[in-house]
């Protein structure tokens, strides 16, 4: 994922590009990271404090309690956790990292209530725990984050607008980023014939998204898949889907229209024919990339031609 930055800070051990958007009651901020030491951060904030984070790349994040030992919050290579905490005060650590692409946004407390409803389980003991003034992460764990959640933190980044357009824009980019959250929370809990995933197997897993997401126009047996990562057919199609929830090639055709979305909208009309961008996603026929960019953005990829 390209995104686009603002500032340019280095540090000791640390190389850093920024960028940061605000409406009424959301603080959003892109970070993209090079670390050379790890980092230990005192963070304080007299006052209640939400966040939903999103470990894009390569980086890892952890939270610890200054008072509370068992109160921690981590979210790892490839996931997103939104958790409230009733006073933010303790240590930020971050780990060794190249390149690591995050985005957070700081939620306001009002907003969250207004938007989040009683209507699950889960939802309803996130709210239930901010009410008590207690720790609380939403699904009580990090989820992955699905392409889907890319492209819209992607075109946050790269938002035209400006004014209360921009403002309206970005509230309801950030609501449907909550909406696909809840949705991913309620469909991953007590799922039936559920695997048990090794760590080092999600991190085999982590690095095959990788490689599909960087060679979209390569055609992928799940056979020489399997090879790539070492497990069966059989467990890799199962785990695969359990972690980003979807099968490979459901992520693939999604992250092939997201590349061709990427690549129509981020250059000056007339760079690329539709024919040359649906060549460069891994699409022969440029009328049958036409027919499924229509069927997911509603438009036809001509139209920003």
């Amino acid at each position: 994922m390209e995104l686009s930055f603002d500032k340019y800070k280095t540090e000791e051990g640390l190389v850093q590009r920024h960028r940061q958007m605000s409406t009424a009651e959301l603080d959003l901020h892109f970070y993209q990271s090079c670390q050379s030491l790890e980092r230990k951060t005192y963070v304080y904030k007299e006052e209640s404090y939400i966040q939903m984070h999103y470990e894009i790349a390569n980086g890892f994040t952890s939270y610890h309690s200054k008072h509370n030992s068992q109160s921690s919050i981590n979210t790892e290579m490839g996931k997103s956790t939104l958790f409230y905490l009733p006073v933010l005060d303790g240590y930020l650590y971050d780990p060794v990292c190249q390149n690591a692409l995050s985005f957070e946004v700081v939620i306001g407390e009002s907003w969250l209530k207004h938007n989040l409803r009683e209507e699950s389980k889960s939802t309803y003991q996130f709210l239930k725990q901010m009410s008590s003034k207690e720790t609380a992460v939403l699904g009580n764990k990090s989820h992955y984050i699905t392409p889907e959640m890319q492209q819209i933190i992607y075109e946050i980044n790269t938002c035209p607008y400006t004014g209360v357009v921009k403002e309206l824009f970005i509230e309801g980019k950030v609501m449907l980023l909550l909406g696909l959250q809840l949705h991913q929370v309620e469909n991953t809990t007590d799922l039936p014939n559920k695997l048990a995933i090794e760590h080092r197997d999600i991190e085999l897993l982590c690095s095959l998204k990788e490689i599909l997401d960087t060679n979209r126009a390569t055609k992928h047996t799940i056979e020489d898949l399997a090879v790539e990562v070492g497990m069966n057919r059989t467990k890799l199609q199962k785990a695969f889907k359990q972690c980003f929830g979807m099968t490979i090639h459901e992520y693939v055709l999604e992250g092939r229209m997201n590349e061709g979305y990427r690549l129509l909208t981020s250059f000056a009309k007339g760079t690329f024919t539709v024919e040359e961008v649906a060549n460069l996603v891994g699409y022969k026929n440029y009328g049958h990339f036409s027919t499924m960019f229509k069927k997911k953005f509603g438009v036809l990829p001509s139209t920003f031609i």
